[in-house]
């Protein structure tokens, strides 16, 4: 059966797939790699940036990873209902069958996902923070003001990056 809508529809439906994939691998990487960083994944600015730079006691490396044993199974669930959510919405937006709402209810599900792994995430953090000295806290925010200055230019370049390919893909449909 011959689509109604053309090739627009595969062309869209394919930017929309590989936008999720985009954002669902980015997830599932943060989520292989968590104290990493990135905007992505919650725990680089939650932890990574306290675990590596720091010079952190061994009493301080134990109450971290007290606080992180007391939270790991909200940390894990969160993460998996991440996963899942990423899971079903790309099978939802792949599906050439699928009605918009049912997209967007999925859409909806991991953005509801995402920010509750961003509390979880945020709620550790300020836990491990707690256990630092005033240096070491000052010198984490340093850090962490060059980690925002890079991504923010990173975000930047990856932006002007899209739109270039937008208007290139925009040029070679309008031929």
């Amino acid at each position: 059966m011959k689509s109604k809508c053309g090739p627009w529809k595969w062309i869209v439906g394919g930017l929309a797939a590989f936008g999720i994939l985009a954002a669902v691998g980015a997830g599932w990487q943060a989520d292989a790699h968590p104290f990493r960083g990135g905007w992505g994944g919650g725990g680089g600015m939650a932890l990574g940036g306290i675990l590596r730079g720091t010079d952190l006691t061994s009493d301080q490396k134990h109450q971290i990873a007290t606080i992180l044993r007391a939270h790991k199974t909200e940390l894990t669930q969160t993460q998996q209902k991440m996963r899942d959510a990423g899971k079903a919405m790309l099978e939802a937006a792949i599906d050439q069958e699928a009605k918009p709402e049912a997209v967007q209810a999925k859409l909806d599900a991991v953005a509801d996902a995402g920010k509750q792994l961003g509390r979880v995430w945020l709620t550790v953090r300020r836990e491990a923070f707690a256990v630092l000295t005033p240096q070491q806290k000052q010198d984490l925010a340093k850090r962490q003001q060059r980690f925002v200055q890079r991504m923010e230019s990173r975000v930047a370049e990856r932006k002007q990056d899209q739109e270039h390919n937008l208007d290139d893909l925009i040029e070679r449909l309008s031929r």
